[in-house]
C-alpha cells in the first residue's frame, strides 16, 4: 500500500520541532499496531543558524504504541544531549520533535494544512523506519537564544515486537 505523506508548516516558539500529517480520513501513514519497542536510532541533521549532525539511540522505556497512538523517543527529553521524538496519532497527525534542553526550532500544521515537511515511513510487524525533511524552519539557538532559519532532516529506525500488523505498508510523498 502506498500513501502520500504530508507534514509541517506554521511556526511558533515552543520547546520542540513538530511536523504534522493529514487527518485520519486521509491518514498519511500505515496503521501501527500495539507494540513494544526494543531498539533503534535516529540521525538528526540540522543546518543553517544551528548546525547539528548526531545519531541518538532509541529510548525503549519511553517508546510505546497502543495501536492508536505511537511515541518513539530517541534519547532523553529535556536533557543536555540531543533528543528526538516521532509521534503518530489516531487523528492522522505525525509529529517530529528535536531538542537539546530547550528550543532548537519548531514548525508544524494540523491535518489539512499546507506542508513544509515531506517524508516517507515504512511499517512492518517488527520495524518502523522513516525519513523526514523540513527546510526553512524558524530556529532558536539552544546556547545563545538567537533566532534564524534551519533545515532539518531525520532518518530513523525503531525495532519492535508486535501483536499483529499487515505485512508491509509504505507511505511516501
Amino acid at each position: 500500500m502506498t500513501l502520500p505523506l504530508r507534514t509541517a508548516a506554521s511556526f511558533a516558539l515552543v520547546p520542540i520541532l513538530s511536523a504534522f500529517a493529514p487527518s485520519a480520513s486521509a491518514q498519511a501513514y500505515p496503521p501501527i499496531s500495539a507494540r513494544t519497542f526494543t531498539g533503534g536510532s535516529i540521525t538528526v541533521t540540522v543546518t543553517g543558524a544551528v548546525s547539528i549532525r548526531e545519531e541518538v539511540q532509541m529510548n525503549g522505556q519511553a517508546s510505546f504504541s497502543d495501536g492508536t497512538m505511537t511515541w518513539i523517543q530517541f534519547g532523553n527529553s529535556g536533557w543536555k544531549d540531543l533528543n528526538a521524538l516521532i509521534t503518530y496519532g489516531d487523528n492522522g497527525e505525525t509529529g517530529i520533535s528535536v531538542g537539546r534542553v530547550k528550543v532548537i526550532a519548531t514548525g508544524g500544521i494540523m491535518p489539512g494544512g499546507e506542508s513544509e515537511c515531506s517524508g516517507q515511513v515504512e511499517v512492518t510487524a517488527t520495524l518502523i523506519s522513516g525519513r523526514y525533511r523540513c527546510p526553512g524552519l524558524t530556529s532558536v539557538h539552544p546556547d545563545t537564544g538567537s533566532m534564524g532559519k534551519v533545515d532539518l532532516t531525520v532518518t530513523f529506525t525503531a525495532r519492535s515486537t508486535s501483536s499483529g500488523l499487515a505485512p508491509l505498508c509504505r507511505a511516501n510523498p
